[in-house]
């Protein structure tokens, strides 16, 4: 599996893709780089975002945003 990393901005596709990703159990979901224990992360447009504070990510593995099929 492919490892290279995608950053922002990303289409409304690629976002879609990325939070199903977060929640589909295959592996560890993204999470908050301030605190484990706040909820996982969110993909919007502009990067990952955590809804308990400020903590912002600005990257992905480029298959989170794949096609299932391509995976």
């Amino acid at each position: 599996m492919r490892a290279d990393k995608i950053e922002p901005p990303w289409t409304v596709e690629q976002v879609k893709r990325l939070n199903a990703f977060q929640h589909d159990g295959q592996f560890h979901p993204f999470t908050c780089g301030n605190d484990s224990t706040h909820r996982v992360l969110v993909a919007t447009s502009d990067g990952w975002t955590c809804e308990d504070c400020e903590y912002r990510q600005i990257w992905a593995h480029d298959f989170m945003a794949s096609p299932k099929e391509t995976i």
